[in-house]
Formats: structure tokens, sequence, C-alpha cells
């Protein structure tokens, strides 16, 4: 399939705005489909949680806890005693109660707990508390960007590390990278940090990323930011957004009404639009 855009006018409530602050996944979403960024930032509306989110969301929380142990502590076996104690805790979450016999999705986040012990050494490695889930808020470029990075180390070089589960990204990887690469220029400008190295973990797959800092990547990084920023405002303040597209459309829960898929669909933020996405599962914020 070849990526195509179509504008599409919508109706943005008399109260709809822009966030505030802009994160790595919506200027990541944007990118994807504007009009998909639309219903999920602007319409509010929230698309139901996947086992693979469920299984993210639980690892990257073992991890975390892990790490805040003394490093003689962080064992595999006190890492699965963690996740024994909260993935169930997790899962009793009215949300995610549709998972907790999901026997794949807890094969997935075992072996992920486990491949960590496979990458790395967790009781050789050096990391403070305050470095886990560190938040960064700050102005990039005029534009208001946070970010939580789920580890940042000094152990002879300021690295920037986020965990990934499923897949490897393959010749993807550098689409990928755009998100620690954007958490450095965050260290630089909020904390006149410089981050000498960006790395993804991808824990499924048994796979470090590892790469020097490039200032060219971490400079576009913040250039992107800036232009998505922009291009939202100017399709918010027309109501006409974007919609891309491309493979992805396949899983997109907003594709029956989505005009780009569906040439009879209601017009985006109509109350006609509304009742569909009532009826087929979705939640609004």
């Amino acid at each position: 399939m070849t990526d195509k855009f179509l504008k599409v006018e919508v109706d943005q409530a008399p109260d709809a705005k822009l966030p505030k602050r802009v994160s790595f996944s919506q200027m990541s979403l944007f990118q994807q489909c504007g009009l998909k960024y639309f219903f999920s930032y602007i319409d509010n509306w929230r698309e139901p949680p996947t086992a693979a989110l469920a299984a993210g969301s639980i690892t990257h929380d073992v991890v975390e806890r892990l790490y805040r142990l003394p490093n003689d502590e962080r064992t595999l076996n006190k890492a699965i005693e963690i996740l024994r104690e909260y993935g169930p805790k997790f899962l009793a979450q009215p949300e995610y109660q549709k998972f907790a016999d999901d026997l794949n999705m807890k094969h997935s986040v075992r072996e992920a707990v486990e491949n960590l012990f496979t990458v790395e050494d967790p009781t050789a490695l050096v990391v403070q508390p305050e470095h886990l889930e560190m938040e960064l808020n700050v102005e990039i470029n005029g534009v208001n960007f946070f970010g939580k990075v789920d580890r940042f180390t000094q152990d002879g070089s300021n690295r920037v590390t986020d965990y990934k589960t499923g897949k490897s990204p393959g010749k993807f990887v550098d689409g990928k990278l755009a998100q620690p690469y954007l958490y450095a220029l965050g260290y630089k400008v909020q904390h006149d940090i410089d981050v000498d190295e960006v790395e993804l973990i991808y824990l499924n797959a048994k796979e470090v990323i590892r790469r020097q800092a490039d200032w060219g990547q971490i400079t576009k990084a913040g250039e992107d930011l800036a232009v998505m920023r922009a291009e939202s405002e100017s399709s918010f303040s027309e109501s006409v957004w974007d919609a891309r597209v491309t493979k992805l459309c396949d899983y997109c829960s907003f594709q029956e009404v989505c005009a780009a898929r569906n040439p009879d669909a209601p017009k985006p933020g109509s109350q006609k639009s509304d009742e569909k996405l009532f009826s087929i599962g979705l939640l609004h914020k």
C-alpha cells in the first residue's frame, strides 16, 4: 500500500484545546496520522488496552522496581518474585482484568524479565534511584515537552536507556532512536547534561541497540518536535486534520469513522461519529 493523505474536516467541541505539553508518544502518533491524533488528544477517545500494552507496562514496572534495589539484591529470583507480587495487582485493575488469564501475555512478560539478565548484568549496573523514570519537563524550540525516561546512567558515559518489549525494530531502528535522541536534547536543555550514548533494549528480542549520541540527530529530533506542534496548531485552528493511509490503518480503532477508510463515515467529532465509537467499545476520557 502506498501511503497517501486525505484532509478531513472535523467537528471540534467549543471547549476543545491542544494539550499544553507534548510527549514523544503524541508526536509519534501525529506523525503516523493527524486524524488519529485528533481522535485521541482533541476529541479525547481512548482505545481499549491491548495485551501488548499490559505486557509492556508490567515489564517496565518490574524492571524499575528491580533497579531500585541494592546491586547485590538484583537477582533473577528477586525479579520473578517482584513479577509474582506486582503482576496480579496490575491485572486486577478493571481495564486489564480481561488479560488475567492470557497465558501468552504472561509468558511474554516472564520472557522479557528473564532476558534482562541475558542482555546485561543488573548486579553490576550503576544507577541511582532518582535516575529511574526520570521526568523531563522543558521547553524545546518553543514547545513544552514532557517525557519520562526509563533509565539514565553515568558509568563513564552519560547514557539514556529505553526498554522495549516486542519484536526487534530491524530496518526501522532509526525511527525508534528518535525517542532517546529527543530525551538527550531534553537533558541538555533542562539539566545542562551532555548525553554521550542512547540505548534501546528490546527485552523479548534480546537485542541491545546502543549508539553514540549524534548531535545532528538530536537537533533534528528537536526540530521535528517544533514542526509537529506547528502543524497540529494549524490543523486545530482550521478543524481539518490529515488522515494518513498506511498499512497501520488495518489495526486502527478509528477506521470505521475515518473517511480515508470508509467513504460513508460520519464526520469526525459529530454525534454520529461519537455514537459509532461508543458502539464499538471505545471509551471517552
